[in-house]
C-alpha cells in the first residue's frame, strides 16, 4: 500500500481532498499532512489543517509547513478562500496541537524509508524543495511526487501562470528537475472536473454526516466566491491527486518535461512542457473520467464521520 505525506494548504479544494483520502484510505496510507502557507498565511492554513483533521477524525499527525516562498514576495487567495482561508464551515473549538516541523519530519521519514514513500503537494511547492535541497538523499529515497500545480492553457492568478506555481516558481523549478518520477496535475486537467448543482444537490440528499454539513458550508461560500470571480463553478482542482491514488484509470496522461519561467516579468511562474526533451520525468494528466471521479467522490462521503 503506498505511504502518503500530503503536503496542503486549506483551502476548500484541500479540504475536499483531505476528506477523500479518510473516506479512501482502503486504497493508500496516509502517513502525515503537513499545513504550508498557500491559498491564506501558514497559521490560518494550519488552523485549517488541524480543524479538518479533527472533524474527520483524521487518525494521523498535522505537521506546520513553510511561512513563506524561497524568494519571492508571498501570494495568497483570500479573495477566492476567504478572510480565513476556508470561509463557510464554522468548527468546534479544536483540541488537536501541531506535531511539530515539517520539513523536519518529511526529510527523516523519507530518508529512513528509502523507496516507500509518495510526497503530493497542492500547496506551493516550497516544503518539498527545501527538503531536496537540504538532503542529497531526499530525492532518491522518495519513491515518486505527486503535485497538483502548473498549466498550458492559461492560468489562474496571471494570463499564463497557474496558482500553486506562481506563489514560488523557483521552487516549482526545484522540483520539476529533482529527477524524481513526478505525477502532474495541473489546470489543462483539473478544470475538467467541476462542482456542479447536479453535484450539490447529490450531496444534500445524502444521509447526513458531520462531514456533510462541512462540505455544503464550504460549497456555499466557494461556489459563491468562484462564480464572483472567476464566473463559474468551482474545479476540484487538489481533490485530482487523491482521486488518482485511490483509480489511475480515472486520467489519461502524456509524458514530458517540464520548465518554469523565472525569467519573463510577463509570464513569470508559466509551465512549458518540454516533450522533446530526452529526460521526461514527468507524467501530465491530460484528460479525466468525470463520471468516474464523482462516483469516487461519493464513495469516499458514504465513509466520512
Amino acid at each position: 500500500m503506498e505511504r502518503i505525506i500530503f503536503d496542503c494548504d486549506p483551502g476548500h479544494d484541500d479540504a475536499v481532498a483531505l476528506a477523500m483520502a479518510k473516506g479512501l484510505s482502503e486504497y493508500f496510507k496516509l502517513e502525515a499532512v503537513i499545513a504550508t502557507y498557500g491559498n491564506q498565511i501558514r497559521e490560518k492554513t494550519l488552523t485549517n489543517t488541524l480543524n479538518l483533521a479533527q472533524a474527520l477524525n483524521l487518525d494521523v499527525p498535522v505537521y506546520a509547513g513553510s511561512v513563506a516562498p524561497l524568494i519571492r514576495e508571498r501570494v495568497v487567495a483570500g479573495n477566492i478562500h476567504g478572510e480565513n482561508g476556508l470561509a463557510g464551515p464554522v468548527f468546534p473549538e479544536c483540541r488537536l496541537k501541531c506535531a511539530g516541523n515539517g520539513i523536519t519530519y518529511a526529510l527523516d521519514t523519507v530518508i529512513n524509508n528509502p523507496g516507500e514513500i509518495t510526497f503530493v503537494s497542492v500547496g506551493p511547492f516550497t516544503d518539498l524543495a527545501v527538503c531536496l535541497k537540504a538532503d542529497p538523499r531526499f530525492a532518491p529515497s522518495l519513491k515518486r511526487i505527486i503535485v497538483m500545480g502548473g498549466s498550458t492553457c492559461g492560468g489562474n492568478v496571471t494570463s499564463t501562470a497557474e496558482f500553486n506555481v506562481y506563489a514560488d516558481p523557483e521552487a516549482a523549478q526545484i522540483v520539476f528537475n529533482s529527477g524524481v518520477e513526478i505525477v502532474q496535475f495541473g489546470l489543462d486537467v483539473t478544470l475538467q472536473v467541476m462542482l456542479s448543482e447536479e453535484i450539490l444537490e447529490k450531496v444534500r440528499a445524502s444521509k447526513e454526516t458531520n462531514y456533510k454539513s462541512i462540505f455544503l458550508a464550504s460549497m456555499e461560500y466557494y461556489v459563491k466566491s468562484c462564480k464572483e470571480f472567476i464566473h463559474d463553478y468551482p474545479a476540484m482542482h487538489d481533490p485530482c491527486t487523491i482521486a488518482y491514488l485511490a483509480d489511475p484509470t480515472i486520467f489519461k496522461f502524456i509524458e514530458t518535461d517540464v520548465e518554469v519561467d523565472l525569467k519573463s516579468t510577463l509570464h513569470y511562474g508559466a509551465t512549458v512542457d518540454l516533450r522533446e526533451s530526452i529526460n521526461k520525468n514527468v507524467k501530465k494528466a491530460i484528460k479525466a473520467d468525470i463520471k468516474k471521479f464523482w462516483d469516487l467522490f461519493f464513495k469516499a462521503l458514504e465513509k466520512l464521520p
